[in-house]
């Protein structure tokens, strides 16, 4: 298929699964009375995030280390500056108070301490196995904790078939989310190689944007449906999902070594974690993010990959 086509067909299946796994996992939130941001931090934020995952995984798996952890880092950088920065642009984001005091925070610890893995050039199994461990704890205690969140949410009771049909919905999110991002990415890159750019450019700008366009596709969706919570769910959930899982995983798959050269690496590491901060301050200011925000938000993200491309 010429990457061209590639291009087009993954843009469109994209705005489709993002609009299915919108429509399903709110409904499967109020069916089981769980606040939507729970939702969107987990169940939304690992299906926008599977083609990290998959990207970062066959790129250990053939030997290009420097893809993987550039994809990972450049979709965290992505999803605040891009998709957070533009979803606010277009509509103010409205977060929830205890996102604020036990998520945000936590995605900071996690993107400042997580460079202490690579400091020797490389991520080992162990590592991988440690990175891995704290996703699923995250995963299990965000679950268990959606009883103690400040938005109550009453259930609406579904039957059977409502249950099939929403989960049908979201296993059609997904999917599409994962076809057309692999589509995206293949032709992106396609066109990438041929400018003559590095693995790690590669990773960083264009794969790192193709691999977050299910993000922003779904917040933009969740923006325009009232369903703010899972926008702001699905970015934070989804950042601690390619630092924990993705990267973690690619490790336990495959262990890799990547140049430690400054500032390569360590430059991304750094706008990542300025990125999570400045999320944390911009919406404790006043519980939103409004279109003053999302404009730095987005200037710092192209002033980014100006830099990193040049």
């Amino acid at each position: 298929m010429p990457f061209w086509l590639e291009i087009i067909l993954g843009f469109i299946v994209l705005i489709v699964g993002a609009d299915a796994m919108v429509r399903g996992s709110s409904k499967i939130a109020r069916g089981f009375g769980v606040p939507p941001i729970v939702i969107g931090m987990t169940l939304v934020a690992y299906g926008t995030s599977a083609p990290e995952f998959a990207v970062s995984a066959t790129a250990t798996l053939n030997g290009v280390g420097s893809m993987a952890l550039g994809n990972a880092l450049g979709s965290n950088i992505a999803n605040i500056g891009l998709v957070l920065g533009l979803t606010a642009l277009l509509r103010p984001i409205i977060v929830e108070k205890t996102a604020l005091k036990r998520e945000a925070p936590l995605l900071i610890g996690i993107s400042l301490l997580f460079p202490l893995f690579f400091l020797d050039g490389s991520f080992s199994l162990w590592e991988g196995l440690i990175a891995f461990a704290g996703g699923a704890a995250f995963t299990i205690s965000s679950l268990k904790s959606s009883k103690k969140r400040e938005v109550v949410v009453e259930r609406e009771p579904l039957d059977a078939k409502g249950w099939l049909f929403n989960l049908f919905l979201v296993g059609i999110g997904i999917t599409g989310l994962i076809f057309g991002g692999d589509w995206l990415v293949s032709g992106a890159s396609e066109l990438a190689g041929m400018l003559g750019m590095s693995n790690r450019v590669i990773g960083l700008t264009v794969v790192a944007i193709g691999t977050s366009l299910p993000e922003l596709a779904t917040s933009l969706v969740a923006m325009f449906k009232g369903e703010s919570d899972i926008a702001i769910g699905n970015i934070i959930g989804s950042n601690i999902f390619n630092l924990l899982f993705v990267l973690g995983g690619a490790a336990t798959l495959a262990p890799f070594t990547f140049d430690t050269g400054f500032p390569g690496v360590w430059i991304d590491a750094i706008v990542g974690l300025a990125l999570a901060v400045g999320l944390f301050f911009f919406a404790r200011s006043g519980l939103n993010i409004g279109r003053w925000e999302g404009t730095i938000l987005l200037l710092a993200y192209l002033g980014f990959i100006v830099y990193t491309v040049v």
